[in-house]
């Protein structure tokens, strides 16, 4: 063989060097696919696992009956009647008939029905349109109010109140009121709103005032759509046909006076029940008191005190004249005594404040 054929030792390692790196790229690419398939493996057995440990365990709590709770969608519960707050709407309704009777000259049959327990959204959406709303402020109540004439109430009052006889159907068709029928429902609307006034007097001094005046439902809102209204409707009997209007109110107004209209008004300064008081003043005479009194007082000094044990006398400066304290308070003077071989005291003089 010729000397030009034979590969030098330099490029014979140069072969051997490219041949290594070719065989270890491919193991190292297979081992990082293992490893890798190895890892999604573990990452997929560990999900399997935490979701079927979460199915096992709303499948026990179901089987404790336990429900998830969502507590910004939690219904309001009202519970017991408030027959006072019907007493009231009664008085107020009794008040106002006389005042349309006073503008109209006509003498009209009106029927109060149960009062309604009703979500905002629901009754809203309930009400046709046109409807005359007026909004009212029900100081000092926290809130806002609602007085509503249907469209029957209107056209018929109205009708009456200019000497009509009422001869024809209210318009049911009709998109809004004119000016004339919105004036007269004003003065209608404020006698209403005075009776109101006059009917919460014995519960609460009400200052009604008007906040605004809406015909369409849609964008009235004096509350969050779940939340519970009171509404107390009176229908108007008008000969041929029934006209209704609405005293709206939200549960939220009246339950800080709740106790008041479930059980009654309160009575008035001249209505004092007597046997309440002669009930009261025999409580109020069982009651304990503690009586003190300090008979002697001495003045002395910490160290003299740190240094007392037992068996030293203390003497003490005794007054003739002493103070009576009951339950911590100064009451009465007195002179010491005794009573049945007892300590006592024998009262001077009231002290007075």
């Amino acid at each position: 063989m010729a000397e030009k054929d034979v590969l030098s030792q330099e490029e014979i390692d140069a072969l051997l060097e490219s041949v290594e790196e070719s065989e270890e790229a491919p193991l190292k690419a297979e081992t990082e696919a293992v490893e890798s398939s190895e890892s999604f493996s573990e990452k997929t057995a560990a999900d399997a696992k935490e979701e079927e440990e979460a199915s096992a365990f709303a499948e026990t709590k179901k089987g404790d009956g336990v429900k998830a709770l969502k507590f910004t969608g939690q219904e309001r519960i009202v519970k017991g009647e408030l027959p006072v707050l019907d007493k009231i709407y009664d008085r107020a309704v009794r008040l106002f008939m006389s005042d349309i009777y006073t503008l109209t000259a006509k003498d009209f049959e009106v029927k109060q029905e149960s009062l309604l327990v009703i979500k905002h959204r629901d009754f809203m959406m309930s009400l046709p349109n046109p409807s005359l709303m007026s909004i009212y402020k029900f100081q000092p109540l926290r809130g806002k109010g609602i007085i509503l004439f249907d469209s029957t109430f209107i056209y018929d009052l109205v009708d009456y109140y200019f000497g009509g006889s009422s001869q024809f159907y209210a318009q049911k068709n009709r998109t809004d009121y004119t000016a004339t029928e919105l004036r007269v429902m004003d003065v209608v609307t404020t006698k209403l709103v005075d009776n109101l006034i006059k009917a919460w007097t014995p519960i609460v001094s009400l200052n009604i005032t008007k906040h605004n005046e809406e015909t369409n439902p849609q964008l009235v809102n004096i509350a969050e759509a779940e939340e519970m209204l009171l509404v107390a409707r009176f229908n108007l009997n008008f000969g041929k046909e029934e006209g209704a209007f609405y005293i709206i109110i939200p549960y939220s107004m009246v339950e800080p006076l709740k106790q008041q209209l479930e059980i009654g008004a309160s009575r008035s300064d001249d209505e004092i029940d007597p046997n309440w008081i002669k009930l009261l003043i025999e409580e109020l005479m069982d009651v304990e008191l503690t009586i003190s009194s300090v008979m002697g007082r001495t003045n002395d000094t910490l160290d003299a005190v740190m240094n007392w044990k037992a068996g030293d006398f203390i003497p003490l400066e005794v007054n003739d004249i002493v103070t009576l304290d009951i339950e911590g308070i100064p009451s009465f003077t007195a002179t010491l005594g005794s009573a049945n071989d007892k300590r006592a005291l024998q009262i001077i003089d009231i002290i007075k404040y």
